[in-house]
């Protein structure tokens, strides 16, 4: 696959994911870097602001009012961070005593699997996995652990029965949240997943996290990889999934024939492909090129470099032109997952009942007359978005 090149900005926060940068990689990526305040807007977006600030801090090549910038922003997250994992552990060993199974998940998983500080795989939410019967048993727990369960009626209303219940939050670790999940996927999913595979073959976590259980490597890149791609729409949390997935695939553990075997049993083959295939084109992932050939879908490459360009542009603000239509996006969304092609009972993933919206009320009140002429009058951001984003040129 040849692809053209991304920016300098683009280029330095997603190469950033990758945990085997040496001090001579930083001050090359940081050489390039022309637009800094665009840099750390998409690093600040991705939530990668402290790792990026770190491996940044003694490289020469980085403006010393950029450093100085960054330390502070670095040194809150990592201490927010700290307080995190701490609390976490917490929480893990109280629900360990009361006799509860709990399966880590997501960024904890990985936290726990290779730093226990979080600060290698920062995070906003601790996601863990616990039995249906046991929800109640595990609601107390955490409360009584120093997690109140927040207060905000949207959450309590529409997660009540959801696939994790309203989230628990930390009042002294601003914008940080805990999430019980009953299973791993919301309910409307298709795909062909199933907890008891989970459970089955987690193993114990080691200290400090000991009473708790970790998914094996192949489950946690395969989440990882489903969560980005099909719940975020490939649109959203990219660096977190591309450290998660470069930390993964560092162990010697993890078996890539047994990933793909999973991967299109599961019917998350495209999920997969896509992940990948944009991990090791942004963050420069170790992905072996038969792995991408096997979940490849039977899709062209000139349609899978413009989802690719398309999805970069999203995920890289000012890379290149944004898709200027809701609907445009939806059906390259499509295009790239194939949900028909991968036995996937629904179309799309999105929310056409404006449910979240229309709690909070930002529910759009556009009708399709205003619609049509509102992309009428932006004739030159379609040509734009067609010329430069689709077709590259």
């Amino acid at each position: 696959m040849s692809s053209a090149p991304v920016s300098p900005e683009c280029r330095l926060v997603f190469r950033s994911a990758d945990p085997a940068l040496d001090a001579a990689d930083w001050e090359s990526l940081a050489r390039d870097v022309q637009d800094w305040d665009r840099a750390l807007g998409i690093a600040t977006k991705e939530a990668a602001i402290s790792v990026l600030g770190r491996g940044l801090l003694s490289a020469t090549t980085v403006p010393p009012a950029i450093s100085d910038q960054l330390k502070m922003p670095v040194m809150l997250r990592e201490l927010q961070m700290q307080q995190l994992a701490v609390r976490a552990q917490r929480t893990v060993t109280l629900l360990a005593e009361a006799g509860i199974p709990v399966l880590l998940l997501k960024g904890a998983a990985v936290g726990a699997y290779a730093d226990p500080t979080f600060r290698a795989r920062p995070m906003t939410d601790v996601d863990l996995l616990v039995h249906r019967a046991d929800v109640g048993r595990a609601r107390d727990v955490i409360i009584a652990s120093g997690w109140p369960e927040t207060t905000d009626p949207v959450y309590l209303e529409l997660l009540q029965d959801a696939h994790h219940r309203p989230p628990f939050v930390a009042p002294e670790i601003p914008g940080v949240r805990l999430e019980m999940h009953v299973t791993v996927m919301p309910d409307d999913h298709s795909f062909a997943w199933d907890e008891r595979d989970l459970w089955r073959h987690a193993r114990p976590a080691s200290a400090p996290f000991t009473g708790a259980l970790l998914p094996s490597p192949e489950h946690m890149v395969l989440h990882a990889c489903v969560h980005f791609a099909w719940q975020h729409t490939l649109h959203f949390g990219a660096w977190r999934t591309f450290r998660s997935v470069a930390l993964l695939t560092r162990s010697p553990g993890l078996d890539w024939d047994a990933l793909v075997r999973q991967a299109i049993a599961a019917k998350a083959q495209t999920s997969c492909y896509w992940t990948l295939r944009l991990g090791r084109r942004l963050a420069g992932l170790q992905v072996p090129d038969p792995v991408l050939a096997r979940l490849a879908p039977p899709t062209p490459e000139w349609a899978r470099a413009a989802v690719e360009r398309h999805v970069i542009a999203a995920i890289a603000p000012g890379e290149s032109p944004r898709s200027p239509s809701e609907r445009a996006t939806r059906l390259l969304w499509r295009v790239a997952l194939r949900p028909k092609w991968s036995g996937h009972r629904q179309a799309g993933r999105h929310d056409p009942d404006q449910r979240w919206t229309k709690a909070y009320g930002t529910a759009s009140t556009e009708t399709a007359p205003q619609r049509y002429l509102r992309h009428l009058r932006s004739y030159r951001d379609w040509w734009r978005w067609v010329t430069e984003t689709l077709l590259g040129r």
